[in-house]
């Protein structure tokens, strides 16, 4: 089970849940003793420059759920020709269905399966003619970049994409009566025995 879960946690946590983290370079050889202060200062990365994300933000944060039809075709568009990531599908399915995301400023966490994970993010960018955020992510895998786009459609619900590497993670905006049944759902045992 843990594959199938790291598989569908990876998918999630592309805002949630980028993975390009940055290695400090390490000098090959010791550097003389006046060199060191240089060596020392190329070898860090530049810190990130968080900036408001203001009204964007603002329709990123609040409850979730995945969109059934489109992640499954975004998950089949990854698969190619894997047999054995194939017949995984019906398992992710099956744990889209309980899944919950609430996001609150600075932080998103996933419900599913029993499991809570919670990531942070550091807004780094906003373009606020496409409702997009880029950020920086730090959950359990360490940090990388990601992006959100939010979607606002005419009946009020909205539709947030959280992508990084090209990959989509597509969900849709739910009630709090909702989030609270899945999140409910999800705390429960999973739904295959013997699955953990």
């Amino acid at each position: 089970m843990k594959p199938v879960y790291a598989l569908f946690t990876a998918l999630v946590c592309i805002t949630i849940i980028p993975a390009t983290a940055e290695k400090e370079k390490a000098p090959a050889k010791k550097a003389p003793a006046k060199n060191q202060q240089a060596a020392k200062s190329s070898a860090k990365s530049p810190a990130v420059k968080p900036v408001d994300g203001g009204a964007v933000e603002k329709k990123f944060i609040g409850k979730w759920a995945p969109d059934p039809k489109a992640m499954m075709n975004e998950l089949q568009k990854g698969l190619g020709d894997d047999p054995a990531a194939a017949a995984a599908l019906p398992l992710i399915e099956a744990m889209m269905q309980n899944m919950a995301v609430s996001v609150d400023k600075g932080t998103v966490t996933i419900h599913a399966m029993g499991e809570k994970q919670t990531a942070t993010y550091t807004i780094t960018k906003v373009d606020k003619a496409a409702n997009k955020l880029t950020m920086q992510i730090t959950d359990d895998e360490g940090e990388g970049e990601g992006s959100a786009t939010i979607e606002e459609k005419k009946d009020g619900s909205k539709t947030l994409t959280l992508e990084k590497d090209g990959e989509k993670f597509i969900l849709n905006s739910i009630t709090d009566s909702e989030f609270e049944k899945r999140q409910n759902a999800a705390a429960q045992a999973p739904l295959f025995p013997g699955l953990e």
